[in-house]
């Protein structure tokens, strides 16, 4: 979880996909996938922060992730 708000807070676009490869080793951790996402809401706005967030929403088995990523990608639109 420590490493998961540490590349949240680097605000690294290239740490983007390991974060979407920890919330899907841990598939059953939703805490952890709520967390990814939020570290995923404060990289910089572009294609692997919006990848990431489709990934998730598309593969991840946890509803309230799936729902989490969904907002975060409507959040984007919008902006």
């Amino acid at each position: 979880m420590r490493a998961v708000i540490a590349l949240g807070l680097q605000r690294d676009a290239q740490t983007a996909g390991e974060l979407v490869r920890c919330a899907l080793r841990h598939p059953r951790d939703v805490v952890e996938g709520l967390e990814v996402i939020r570290s995923l809401q404060r990289l910089p706005p572009g294609a692997s922060r919006a990848a990431a967030l489709h990934s998730l929403h598309d593969q991840h088995p946890a509803w309230a992730v799936r729902k989490a990523a969904a907002a975060a990608l409507a959040e984007d639109r919008d902006a």
